[in-house]
């Protein structure tokens, strides 16, 4: 295990070696997470240590990773300062490990990794304050919501997709369910042997990835009208070995029929005519077998289900503050 301070200085290092033993750079990566949030007296106290060498060695690594990141050298060297730029390089670290993870990193060793983050109190704890650690992961799987803007940027999007919801303009801690939340849906459902979730409107694909990293026992299909969208979630689950169960399929479901699944998951994804459409057909599903519908609480579907007595409300979760949907609810077919 690194100890702090080596931990500080690989992060500002000059050079990164991937023939670092990796234990030691997943621990850089989850210990830069750390670092990007430091508590003020302790790092404050820590900085003031250094000797007038080890600082002038902090702020030349410093000043490299400015230049790295096109900005001028820092010739200020208060505490303060030192504080804040540590932070933000911290950061730019934390970004630049997790993209050659997912780029050098086995199947396995991405598994490994996603699963031991999101088993971490700390973690989960450091994701309400801050969606750096999300971004991280999405890093380490290759999912990218900036290039899906970059694709569409420019095309006639009324024409591709008429009136549907496809909210190019929110950022991704908006627009996709956070990875605690799904760690906490997972600890909720339970799912067992024979159990299978359907995302409408799956976008990236966290959550089928998440939920089939979490239960090895689960069957998913996302359905995303996206292209763009769905190439990247296909791919990610196919770049971590989960392609035999975690599927992902590209369809327009004002047009089409919805599968027939034990659970069916919405994040707002459709505009009002095509939300009524889905709720047609889910309960035309229901007539079939017993079906779950879990839904984050924000937007039209919340708004919907009240119009729909077959469904009944069976879990609520705890308000959440940090969640642009302040919680999730779970109905069932009655």
């Amino acid at each position: 295990m690194l100890s702090q301070f080596e931990i500080l200085k690989l992060i500002t290092a000059k050079h990164t070696k991937l023939s670092l033993p990796q234990q030691s750079w997943l621990t850089a990566l989850f210990k830069t997470i750390e670092w990007t949030f430091p508590e003020k007296a302790s790092l404050r106290k820590r900085l003031t240590s250094l000797s007038p060498e080890q600082r002038k060695e902090l702020l030349d690594s410093v000043n490299y990773w400015r230049g790295e990141a096109k900005l001028a050298p820092l010739k200020r060297t208060s505490d303060k300062m030192f504080q804040v730029e540590i932070a933000y390089l911290a950061k730019l670290k934390a970004f630049q490990i997790s993209k050659i993870m997912g780029q050098k990193s086995s199947p396995k060793n991405k598994r490994d990794w996603v699963l031991k983050t999101l088993e971490s109190e700390f973690f989960l704890t450091l994701s309400k304050k801050t969606f750096l650690g999300d971004e991280c992961l999405d890093r380490i799987l290759g999912l990218n919501e900036r290039k899906v803007k970059t694709k569409l940027f420019g095309k006639n999007l009324k024409a591709l997709y008429r009136n549907e919801d496809i909210y190019l303009d929110l950022e991704p801690e908006d627009l996709f369910t956070p990875y605690r939340v799904l760690k906490q849906m997972s600890n909720q459902l339970k799912f067992t042997k024979g159990d299978f979730l359907i995302d409408l409107g799956s976008g990236l694909g966290r959550v089928g990835i998440v939920m089939g990293l979490l239960n090895p026992q689960l069957q998913f299909l996302g359905l995303e009208l996206i292209k763009e969208r769905h190439q990247q979630a296909q791919n990610a689950s196919r770049r971590i070995g989960l392609s035999d169960r975690v599927q992902f399929v590209c369809q327009d479901l004002s047009k089409t029929l919805i599968p027939t699944a034990s659970y069916y998951y919405l994040f707002n994804p459709f505009s009002i005519v095509t939300l009524k459409r889905v709720f047609q057909e889910l309960y035309r599903n229901a007539e079939k077998k017993k079906i779950k519908v879990l839904m984050a609480q924000v937007g039209r579907p919340p708004r919907m289900v009240k119009r729909q007595p077959w469904l009944k409300q069976v879990y609520l979760s705890p308000l959440d503050k940090h969640w642009r949907a302040h919680g999730y609810s779970l109905y069932q077919s009655r």
